[in-house]
């Protein structure tokens, strides 16, 4: 008899053990299936969408669809594990060799639903004419992962205005069959459920519309294909737009790809000088736009002269000499425009702007400028001009030349990405390589296993006031030196 209840509690006792792991199972690792979309951040309009089914299998959308396993990873991940490599982008090395980027899986958290994270790509570079892998790397973007039940509804009133949509345009020449890019096109909308689309080219295309459901379904024409192109909310912008992630499909080929973008509402508004004077903060980068008509790229880099056009755009353009390269003043008559750049104010609220960017590029020197096609960025602008500490938003690649006791050294600073998704940070001088790094606003150089300090006492648009001292001491015991850009803006003249 006591056998037998030792038995039956050993049995009560393993049943409830089991109830709590299934229960922490489920706590930790929810039910995947359904449909989610990931919105690359990192990526201009890269966005995936993800089905899942009860059997771990996975069908990953971007262009066209890529069947895939999907399985649970420690600390709540998953690892999508693609049947057949999607393919990005290829790049051609020479006449016999191309090579192909492909995404063979991701890993992602599927806890962090409409909160910005990390995923990973798995990537190989698989080279075409021998069909052989030449290397394989992983890639850590900043993304967003949204379950599609969790869209928003149309909340916004279409009809009788003007709006901004990204990547709804292609933009193509016909003397550069290979090139094509995506493009903003102005949009309207009527009431009877037709409307118009100023392509960038200024033609216009017939549009016809309807809401159904959660998406907004539109029918137009891009030159002669006609394009079905679906929208859904994924969430609404300070009452002038909204995000959204949208399938784009050719009726002719059945072609379809997956991205997101912005749609803004165009306000009567233009740019003006006082608009556009300070620094602009734009997808991580700074540029500063200075009074006297001088723009430095994130401080050191090549300056450019500014202007606000006749129809309140926002003009700069890039001006380049046969032998000193990019310039600001040309020393002789053999300079020539390589690009011109424009940014149209589409919308604004406080100190943020939304703005269409756009500019004109030659393919080869001194070649004729193409249209590159449109986007819209987000600038947040303030008015303070420069900065306060070092900041590693503009030692990408830049040279500077340390001044001090009489002496002259200059200074390559470069952050490169490398394959397994990480940056490196170097610095080059006669003395040597070494690294670098920003700790409380502080630069650091290490070089032949010597650290120095440089730190920041005051800064002007053409140098940039440093203290620098060994690792371990202080400014008090340090001296003085001057980093020089070598942009050749200047002081500020007013």
């Amino acid at each position: 008899m006591k056998t037998k209840l030792t038995t039956a509690l050993l049995l009560i006792s393993m049943l409830l053990l089991s109830t709590a792991s299934i229960r922490a199972f489920a706590v930790y690792n929810p039910t995947l299936l359904g449909h989610y979309f990931l919105i690359d951040n990192d990526v201009v309009n890269q966005a995936y969408k993800l089905s899942f089914r009860s059997n771990n299998q996975v069908t990953l959308s971007a262009e066209g669809d890529t069947l895939g396993q999907w399985q649970w990873l420690p600390q709540e991940k998953i690892h999508i594990q693609l049947t057949q490599p999607l393919t990005q982008y290829e790049i051609p090395i020479s006449a016999h060799e191309t090579h192909a980027y492909q995404v063979t899986a991701l890993t992602l958290n599927p806890l962090n639903l409409g909160q910005e994270s990390h995923y990973i790509q798995h990537i190989r570079v698989w080279h075409k004419e021998t069909q052989q892998e030449v290397r394989h790397y992983t890639q850590t973007n900043s993304a967003v992962l949204v379950k599609q039940r969790q869209l928003k509804q149309w909340q916004t009133q279409l009809v009788n205005k003007t709006w901004e949509i990204e990547y709804i345009d292609e933009v193509t020449h016909v003397d550069t069959p290979w090139f094509n890019a995506p493009s903003t096109a102005s949009v309207t909308f009527s009431a009877d459920g037709t409307g118009w689309i100023q392509h960038w080219d200024d033609t216009q295309s017939e549009l016809t519309w309807n809401i159904k459901g959660k998406r907004l379904i539109l029918h137009y024409q891009r030159g002669t294909k006609p394009i079905k192109y679906v929208l859904r909310v994924l969430d609404y912008i300070d009452d002038l737009g909204l995000r959204f992630v949208a399938k784009q499909r050719d009726k002719i080929t059945r072609k379809a790809r997956w991205l997101h973008g912005l749609m803004i509402e165009k306000q009567d508004v233009v740019l003006t000088h006082e608009q556009v004077v300070g620094q602009w903060h734009v997808s991580g980068r700074f540029h500063d736009y200075y009074p006297d008509q001088v723009a430095v790229a994130n401080i050191a880099h090549t300056a450019s002269k500014w202007s606000v056009d006749h129809r309140g755009q926002l003009y700069r353009e890039k001006l380049d000499h046969p032998e000193h390269g990019t310039v600001l003043n040309c020393p002789d008559e053999r300079c020539y425009v390589s690009c011109q750049f424009y940014y149209e104010l589409l919308a604004s609220v406080g100190n943020t702007l939304y703005v269409n960017f756009y500019f004109y590029s030659e393919f080869y020197p001194q070649g004729p400028l193409k249209m590159q096609g449109k986007r819209i960025v987000k600038v947040i602008r303030r008015n303070e001009l420069g900065i306060d500490a070092f900041s590693e938003s503009f030692l990408g690649y830049t040279k500077m030349t340390l001044e001090s006791g009489g002496t002259s050294t200059p200074y390559l600073f470069s952050m490169m990405p490398t394959p397994d998704g990480h940056t490196t940070s170097d610095v080059t001088t006669p003395q040597g390589t070494g690294t670098f790094s920003i700790i409380e606003g502080k630069l650091h150089t290490v070089i032949e296993q010597q650290e120095m300090v440089f730190e920041l006492t005051h800064f002007e648009r053409d140098k940039v006031t440093v203290c620098q001292y060994p690792a371990g001491q202080s400014c008090q015991s340090g001296r003085m030196g001057v980093f020089k850009f070598s942009h050749d803006a200047g002081p500020t003249t007013l």
